[in-house]
């Protein structure tokens, strides 16, 4: 399995395959066969309807990521799934709050592993020092909100050890490539976690902590706070090889996203019991939770050594 990753181009369908050609003469085809995820960067890339049709029918989603907003253009498979989706829409608060808390867990724990793996290499010191159980102690929404970016904000600080002195901090959408680079990696975990969601008979575009409105995925951001560490590894880890770039348009350049594309899905698919696996996984144990009340228990990211 693979992830094609576009920018500039024209995408066209020839037979099972689809075909790249660049301005410049060049051209690729790519095999759909062992095609995941299909990934265009940016507004130059042109493509057909027969392209979007053909990748609907094989059930691979496409992302598109932009500077200010991402899409995600996946097959509403398994929507027959109605009751599950009535159970989530009349969800109590109380079971509302009790899943954002494990998500939430789930990422804090994820991030501290990412600190103490950074730190077990290079040997920097980390200093997190985190009470968990504000996260179970949380009484509404709001609270859990507040209590979230502030650990978060508190790893981020530490994390900011192990990657250049020009990262002055997690901004989205900011103009540097650190933060461009993390909100790439972002974006292909999004996708993901919606083919995840879909696929488990769930609405991505229903809340717990995000705000609903049109055209906002909330559950996937919700749903995969559990998986940001896996991205924020994969950018730590590829800007310590290589000076991650910016392109004259703002994008990470060819290069920059050949780099932290490879590792990203390496890190996805490494080992039995791979974190691509876990994201399907917990999709349907998030689905079980919702349509049956089986316990949740998170997924924690760790770094293998």
């Amino acid at each position: 399995m693979s992830i094609l990753v576009i920018k500039n181009a024209t995408i066209m369908r020839k037979g099972s395959d689809l075909q790249m050609t660049w301005s410049v003469g060049k051209n690729l085809t790519v095999s759909s066969l062992d095609l995941e995820l299909v990934v265009i960067v940016g507004n130059n890339v042109r493509l057909t309807s027969e392209v979007i049709l053909f990748l609907s029918s094989l059930n691979i989603p496409v992302l598109v990521h932009g500077k200010r907003n991402d899409v995600v253009l996946v097959s509403p498979f398994l929507n027959s799934l109605v009751n599950v989706r009535r159970k989530f829409y009349t969800l109590s608060d109380d079971m509302k709050l009790y899943l954002a808390r494990k998500f939430i867990k789930g990422k804090i724990l994820g991030m501290i592993n990412v600190a103490k793996y950074f730190m077990y290499l290079t040997k920097v010191p980390v200093e997190i020092d985190l009470e968990l159980k504000q996260i179970d102690n949380t009484k509404s929404i709001d609270e859990l909100r507040s209590v979230e970016a502030e650990m978060s904000k508190a790893c981020w600080e530490q994390l900011r050890k192990f990657l250049p002195p020009s990262f002055t901090g997690r901004k989205p959408r900011n103009e540097d490539e650190i933060n461009r680079a993390v909100d790439y990696a972002y974006s292909v975990i999004y996708a993901l976690c919606t083919h995840s969601l879909i696929a488990s008979g769930l609405d991505p575009y229903g809340g717990l902590m995000h705000v609903e409105y049109p055209g906002r995925t909330a559950l996937t951001y919700d749903f995969s706070e559990m998986f940001k560490p896996v991205a924020i590894h994969s950018v730590i880890a590829v800007s310590r090889k290589v000076k991650l770039k910016l392109d004259n348009s703002g994008y990470l350049s060819k290069e920059s996203l050949g780099h932290l594309t490879k590792h990203l899905y390496e890190t996805l698919h490494k080992g039995k019991r791979s974190v691509r696996g876990q994201i399907y996984s917990m999709g349907m144990k998030t689905k079980n939770f919702i349509a049956e009340g089986i316990d949740f228990e998170p997924f924690v990211y760790k770094p293998k050594q």
